[in-house]
């Protein structure tokens, strides 16, 4: 009689101890979840806007200011037989006039540098010796300064006195971009942010700056 008791007990005992521990198990389980979850929601989004942030500041394509850039899907870049040795006194348009501004004359210029912090852009000596760089190396682009933009330099063609068509690799992808010297503009838009300032600037250098 002892005995049975005692079995029964120990039966009891076993399943009582056994729901707890799955019912342990399993609230431990969904607070782990629920804060691995929170942790991967959490580092997604701290990794969203850092990626926002830091692309905003150094011209990645998903977070351009400008976003009427149009993807160039063709995978033909053109080279005009002026971007060779030499290439300055071989580009065959009018150039000469723009200068190589270290504080551009475009009338967005000083109200926009100062919300960006910045002062000045890259020069026409940087800019030119990148370009020679490239030739010599035969390498089809050049890193626009304080960007990430990669500027494909044989592919500027002028429209007229004042603008030019090129192809730029911006993130993961290359774009055909129109850009206005004179008015400062990028498809029609002034720079969004720093980046777009200097890649102007060096697209506006390569084309009609002085060498």
């Amino acid at each position: 009689m002892n005995r049975s008791y005692r079995s029964g007990s120990g039966n009891i005992n076993r399943n009582v101890n056994r729901n707890r521990n799955r019912a342990v198990n399993r609230n431990f389980n969904r607070n782990v979840n629920r804060n691995v979850n929170r942790n991967v929601n959490r580092n997604r989004a701290i990794n969203r806007n850092f990626d926002r942030r830091v692309g905003n500041r150094r011209g990645y394509n998903y977070n351009r200011a400008n976003n009427n850039w149009r993807r160039y899907n063709s995978g033909y870049r053109y080279r005009g037989g002026w971007a060779r040795p030499g290439w300055g006194y071989a580009r065959p348009w009018n150039h000469g006039w723009y200068g190589g501004w270290s504080r551009p004359n475009w009338g967005w210029w000083g109200a926009s540098a100062a919300v960006w912090g910045v002062t000045t852009l890259a020069t026409a000596a940087i800019i030119n010796s990148s370009v020679d760089n490239a030739v010599t190396t035969k390498t089809e682009y050049i890193v626009v300064p304080n960007t990430d933009y990669q500027l494909y330099y044989g592919s500027v063609q002028p429209t007229n006195d004042d603008s030019v068509t090129f192809l730029v690799k911006a993130g993961d992808g290359d774009y055909q971009i129109t850009a206005d010297c004179k008015a400062g503009t990028l498809n029609g838009q002034q720079p969004g942010n720093a980046s777009e300032a200097e890649l102007l600037n060096a697209v506006c250098q390569v084309a009609f700056g002085s060498v």
